[in-house]
């Protein structure tokens, strides 16, 4: 293990403003333990009062469920694990393994007791830390922390990479992110690769196709692993892909992404899944070397800085989601990766469709108005009221042949599988199909049928999917809700006869407040989802509750006003924000 000087900068972050000869102090007092790869901390169920701080490596740690190992997360360098041990008695909770060569410090609960009469304000320090842990919301708490050493697998040689490389080291300045890029040779084997932590920031390791020792040992300290290949190339299993096993699972698995580079005139990538079927990869992503925001995200994304927007449904308020997406990137918020149900899938996915062209998008919002898609479509009501085959064919104009994995912005969309009576995660597939899926609202519209098994709307059990977005590196979420029911006061005793409704209706008298059938359909199904609200406020980053009251469910002759509503009020509710919450203002 290095001294002092290579981890202080773990040690400052960690414990904030002691001063430097108290930080060295508790650094010399840790015992130091070296890990292999594969090599456990602890176990669950132990008993001891040791904390330890991880120096250099990566740790994972894993419970086990119903006899099956669960990865709860991983520990990166500079944290600490174990720390409640300090406070109380109780066994530890999950099993805790290196995923690569790590190092940590140990501190018995008498060395921490003897730090702490020698400097009481570490026990402020120590204290304030858990507290922190203790207060995260549900999304800090899924957060992972970003890697350090980077393995990058030339699959076949390539006409992008070198260029892209070059744009990724200019654009990670602006995220304060140091970045070092290693080739074969420039270190000094095993040992240079070891020195690796000695300096903050993110090491990437380039390995050429015939670089196969090189590419051996900087898998063994990478903490992920990107395959990189020019999309228009052989998508067959390279020989280094099989030789290395890359896409094993198991408690030691690191993550595996596909990086897949197009040219500079590529409109949209096509027939993504020949790369994705031999592989399974933790996440595949398509740029463009020369397109800025490609290569922005990219840098997001290995840094987990990446935003992810979560869009809910509503029906025709759902226009509201294209206002906000412009006024996000109006505002410098660029989106990373995008998820959707119902109303959010259709807008969603149609903006990750056209590229966030909202000039496109607003012709498509006009041409939906004009078509009346739910106009003149009833069906004789054994399984719906509509037929759907209007919404269907216009879905399927919009999208022709697109599938989900051909989208520059990684997207999904939620329905809810009502053979299996659980939401579906849409990641890949006909992107009309999926849509569809998604939008398919019990009693009004047909179940979708996908892989034999029946689809409904995804608001029947969450209509804002925050959750799907943790899988994803994100450091933001942005959600958004379109506003929910509002009160209604009946004013009648008992609910008029359907008789009774239609003669007031042809005298011109409609005094009688009484909600339609599809609008108690609709409103009942998202029940469920509306008392959940509050709980997913601590799901996000920032949630969005739009005001829409006035518009109705099927209003799509009111889009323009609909998504400048969202609009304005988007760019308000970032304007008011200061802080940290204005997190794409702040770097680092």
């Amino acid at each position: 293990m290095q001294g002092y000087k290579t981890y202080r900068h773990h040690f400052r972050r960690l414990f904030g403003e002691l001063e430097e000869v108290v930080l060295q102090h508790i650094f010399e007092t840790g015992a130091p333990i070296a890990l292999k790869a594969g090599e456990y901390l602890f176990r669950e169920g132990q008993r001891q009062r040791t904390f330890y701080i991880v120096v250099s490596g990566r740790l994972r740690a894993v419970r086990q469920v119903d006899g099956q190992p669960r990865i709860l997360g991983d520990i990166g360098e500079g944290e600490p694990v174990g720390e409640f041990a300090l406070f109380t008695e109780e066994p530890r909770m999950a099993d805790v393994l290196a995923i690569r060569e790590s190092a940590v410090l140990a501190f018995s609960y008498e060395d921490y007791e003897a730090l702490i009469a020698r400097q009481p304000a570490l026990a402020t320090a120590m204290a304030n830390f858990v507290i922190k842990r203790l207060r995260r919301n549900t999304f800090e708490q899924h957060k992972s922390s970003p890697p350090r050493n980077i393995a990058l697998l030339q699959l076949s040689e390539s006409r992008h990479l070198g260029q892209f490389i070059a744009e990724v080291e200019e654009a990670m300045g602006p995220l304060q992110v140091p970045i070092r890029v290693w080739a074969a040779g420039s270190l000094d084997g095993r040992a240079g690769l070891g020195q690796l932590e000695a300096e903050p920031g993110l090491n990437i390791l380039v390995c050429r196709p015939d670089e196969e020792a090189w590419a051996q040992q900087c898998i063994l300290y990478a903490d992920l692993i990107v395959c990189a290949a020019d999309f228009a190339g052989e998508a067959a299993l390279t020989p280094t892909e099989r030789a290395f096993r890359l896409y094993e699972q198991g408690v030691l698995h690191k993550p595996v992404y596909l990086l897949l580079l197009h040219g500079s005139g590529t409109v949209r990538p096509a027939n993504t899944r020949r790369w994705l079927k031999p592989r399974k990869v933790d996440l595949h992503i398509h740029a463009r070397p020369g397109d800025g925001r490609d290569i922005r995200r990219f840098c997001r994304i290995i840094s987990h800085r990446a935003v992810g927007l979560v869009l809910g449904g509503g029906g025709a308020k759902g226009y509201a989601h294209q206002g906000v997406a412009e006024a996000l990137f109006e505002s410098g918020i660029e989106v990373d990766f995008l998820g959707g149900t119902s109303a959010g899938a259709v807008h969603g996915m149609a903006l990750s469709h056209t590229d966030f062209d909202f000039q496109k998008m607003k012709a498509i919002s006009a041409e939906s108005a004009k078509s009346k898609l739910t106009s003149n479509d009833f069906a004789l009501p054994m399984v719906s009221m509509m037929t759907g085959r209007k919404v269907k064919g216009f879905i399927q104009r919009v999208f022709g042949d697109a599938h989900v994995e051909d989208l520059w912005v990684n997207s999904y969309c939620v329905s809810t599988n009502f053979s299996k009576a659980r939401p579906e995660i849409h990641e890949q597939g006909l992107l009309w199909k999926q849509v569809q899926a998604s939008i398919a609202i019990p009693g009004i519209f047909p179940p979708v049928v996908i892989n034999q098994y029946l689809h409904v709307d995804g608001a029947v059990m969450d209509n804002v999917p925050i959750e799907p977005m943790y899988r994803y590196p994100v450091g933001h979420i942005i959600a958004v809700s379109l506003s929910g029911l509002s009160e209604r006061k009946a004013n009648y005793e008992e609910p008029p006869s359907s008789w009774r409704i239609l003669w007031d209706k042809t005298r011109g008298r409609r005094k009688i407040k009484i909600p339609g059938l599809a609008s108690l359909i609709i409103n009942s199904l998202m029940l469920n989802s509306l008392q959940r609200q509050e709980q997913n406020k601590s799901k996000a980053s920032l949630y969005l509750e739009l005001d829409l009251k006035g518009i109705g469910f099927l209003d799509d002759r009111k889009w323009q006003e609909i998504r400048e509503r969202g609009y304005q009020q988007t760019k308000a509710y970032l304007k008011a924000l200061s802080g940290e919450a204005r997190f794409w203002e702040q770097a680092g």
